[in-house]
């Protein structure tokens, strides 16, 4: 279940997609997902492809626009070109010492 209310109609497929990609950018996942967690560059950007790749995404759906745009329907979640990051500011507590420098200008975000 998405920690985001749906206040708009959605099926049941995006529902359980938004879902799961809350719970990979939870820091309840975070604190234990060290994969994720190298993949995040200095600013706690991850490239929206990478989530699309994972199994249980592919499972609920495999075109990347359509995890995007689930995405985007967040609340607890920034999305930013094709780069999502925890929102709040929580990514701050995850990222990496060695994580490379962020390609996102705040420009970008939308």
């Amino acid at each position: 279940v998405p920690f985001t209310p749906a206040t708009y109609v959605v099926d049941a497929m995006q529902n359980c997609l938004l879902g799961q990609l809350e719970y990979y950018l939870s820091p309840q996942n975070m604190a234990q997902d060290l994969y994720l967690r190298q993949r995040m560059d200095n600013e706690g950007w991850i490239p929206i492809s990478l989530l699309a790749s994972f199994k249980r995404v592919r499972q609920l759906h495999t075109d990347a626009a359509i995890v995007r745009e689930v995405l985007s329907r967040s609340a607890v979640v920034e999305v930013s070109g094709d780069c999502v990051r925890m929102g709040g500011r929580q990514w701050v507590l995850f990222v990496l010492p060695n994580a490379p420098r962020s390609m996102i200008t705040v420009g970008d975000h939308g």
